[in-house]
């Protein structure tokens, strides 16, 4: 007798559930990923995809056209099942055929109509929401000669439409959430708006690379550029591999522990307009500078714009993220896509595998031409911070704050045989996790790796006249700081109305010089200088007063928080949260303790501008 398998109890529930949960923004990628293996099935010269629109009732839908090889009415019925495929082997890694009906029939339940040539003959199935039923359904359509059918042949229809017959071929038409629905100006969703050149952007941003051979082309109507309201030409759409070579510098180094790759793409400005290079070649698409995982030739995690220059510093990048992509690639092997394919994930534990894994290697592997651009990118200071970098490093020395020169570095490395003779066992600092093959190849997250550190047994009592090394002296380094005076500036570093930003990776202060309080601590100066006989040189320099003391408050509050970090009564969340944007706001809008300071800074200079007059 064999074992039983296991069956579904209540099989509507899980559908719906399934199609319900599903993430409709996965929708254009499923699509087109079906259409570009599709269409590598066709002879070379004949793989093409095309995207446009289709009018239904007067209405546009949304539609994408691949060549390859078509499904005949059996193989139709086969692919319109969940967790179905034509022409596929299921496997967690591959694109198995659960994403493209499951996220489509979220943001389309009123229909997604398949029509597809075989052997000269054309079929038409439509699945969607049936209200009565209460589930997702192939529709009945009745013939002209009153009976009933699911899967029928269009060929007429479709020859009349202006399809051929010769070849094979296959057309996907999302009819949205109900007939008023135009699902190529709302693909998401019924009066979600969305940028009009959002789904060639789309696919543009997913995938790194299109199948041999294959072209792609997209009409007019979802392109930027001329042909707004216009429909029936087409714009090709290319990939970045595609335009690399016309942008500015581009690197690819390898780190050999990990096996990871970084890509460094200089992409910067046009000359004659605002848009990158990338999107003046490529003109189906807006493209942006980014960052992104990628993983099997597909990008995840994707960070553009204010998201990439928020985190930017974090991987190396406290200005440029405006002109330079990165991109992590990670070897086969290194991570499951979940199951909707919109994330990674850990293989050994399945949690979230995020580009902030990797931060530490975009640092560490960064070229030197990148960080010539990041040089140039910084926003010129004219302000001499030197004085303050040298207080706060008077801080941290009298606080006594170990320098990480002795610190486990957060790299992951190969496992290695030890030599124990002699030790005592190790108490592990974490849990330890299981071991698969993304741990042997030094793959798992810093927070996820296993790390071990002597046991109380070998302290050993040094001997009598003993006093500490010069390496033991030396202490942390006071964070360099970087006032902002830019709006733009400010804003991409997510400092709107908060005062300042503290990046441990790169110990760096971003200190925002347009806070409010900047210009209330200014006003008060002022007023004491009032009977001055330049009163613009006194604005000036109390403006700059006011940024400086600002920048030394928050400057001491982030030193005060190194400090903590040596007791352990302060977990990793407290550390974080007296270091956050709004703990540091609050220690920036104390100012009346810095007028003192600020008003002596003034006079000083002041006296300094006299002497350097006189000679």
């Amino acid at each position: 007798m064999r074992p039983e398998q296991l069956g579904i109890g209540d099989r509507k529930f899980l559908i719906n559930r399934l199609i319900q949960q599903a993430p409709i923004n996965a929708l254009i990628r499923e699509f087109f990923k079906n259409a570009d293996e599709n269409a590598a099935l066709a002879p070379i010269g004949r793989r093409l995809i095309q995207i446009y629109p289709t009018g239904i009732g007067g209405v546009n839908k949304l539609t994408f056209f691949n060549t390859g090889i078509g499904m005949s009415a059996k193989e139709l019925r086969v692919a319109t099942e969940i967790s179905s495929s034509v022409n596929k082997m299921m496997s967690l890694d591959g694109n198995f055929g659960i994403g493209a009906k499951v996220s489509g029939l979220a943001a389309s339940p009123h229909g997604i109509r398949y029509r597809s040539c075989k052997g000269a003959l054309v079929h038409e199935v439509t699945i969607g929401y049936d209200d009565e039923e209460g589930t997702y359904v192939r529709f009945l359509a009745q013939m002209p000669d009153g009976s009933y059918e699911t899967i029928y042949d269009v060929t007429a229809a479709a020859i009349h439409d202006g399809k051929s017959t010769s070849e094979d071929w296959t057309e996907v038409v999302l009819l949205g959430q109900d007939p008023s629905h135009d699902t190529t100006a709302e693909p998401i969703g019924k009066g979600i708006n969305v940028d009009r050149s959002f789904i060639p952007t789309s696919i543009f941003r997913r995938f790194v690379s299109f199948s041999l051979g294959v072209q792609v082309k997209i009409d007019v109507a979802m392109t930027k550029g001329g042909g707004k309201g216009e429909t029936g030409r087409f714009r090709e759409l290319k990939t970045l591999d595609d335009v690399l070579e016309k942008l500015g510098n581009d690197e690819i180094v390898k780190d050999p522990a990990t096996a990871v790759s970084i890509r460094y793409i200089y992409d910067p400005k046009h000359e004659t307009s605002g848009h990158s290079i990338s999107a003046r070649v490529n003109a189906a698409t807006g493209s942006t500078t980014f960052l992104a995982l990628v993983y099997r030739g597909e990008r995840y995690d994707f960070r553009t714009q204010k998201v990439w220059s928020s985190v930017a510093p974090t991987f190396g990048l406290p200005f440029g993220s405006k002109v330079l992509t990165v991109e992590i690639w990670l070897p086969d092997g290194a991570a499951y896509p979940s199951q909707y394919r919109d994330s990674l994930m850990w293989r050994h534990d399945r949690s979230a595998l995020t580009a902030d894994h990797y931060a530490y290697l975009v640092r560490e592997l960064m070229p030197d031409w990148v960080k010539d651009i990041i040089r140039r990118e910084s926003p010129d200071n004219n302000d001499d911070l030197n004085d303050l970098q040298l207080a706060l490093q008077d801080l941290l020395d009298e606080l006594r704050v170990p320098t990480n020169v002795m610190r486990r570095s957060p790299e992951p490395t190969l496992r290695t045989l030890r030599d124990t003779t002699g030790t005592s066992e190790p108490e592990n600092t974490t849990i330890e996790s299981e071991q698969d093959e993304s741990e042997a190849n030094g793959l798992l997250p810093p927070s996820k790796r296993v790390t071990t550190r002597a046991s109380k047994t070998l302290v050993r009592t040094a001997p009598e006249g003993s006093i500490a090394s010069r390496l033991a002296s030396g202490l942390e380094r006071a964070p360099e700081i970087k006032i902002l005076d830019e709006i733009d500036a400010i804003d991409e570093h997510g400092l709107s109305g908060r005062a300042a930003k503290f990046h441990d990776e790169v110990r760096t202060l971003f200190v925002n010089g347009r806070y409010p309080i900047v210009f209330k601590m200014a006003d008060e100066i002022i007023n004491d200088f009032a009977d001055a006989d330049d009163l613009d040189e006194i604005r000036s320099l109390a403006l700059q007063a006011s940024r400086r003391t600002l920048a030394f408050r928050v400057g001491k509050s982030t030193c005060f928080e190194l400090a903590k970090r040596l007791l352990d009564d302060w977990s990793t969340e407290d550390l974080d949260r007296a270091t956050s944007r709004e703990s540091l706001s609050m220690a920036a809008d104390d100012f009346r303790q810095s007028l003192p300071s600020a008003r002596k800074w003034i006079k000083d200079q002041m006296r300094i501008a006299r002497a350097a007059a006189l000679t």
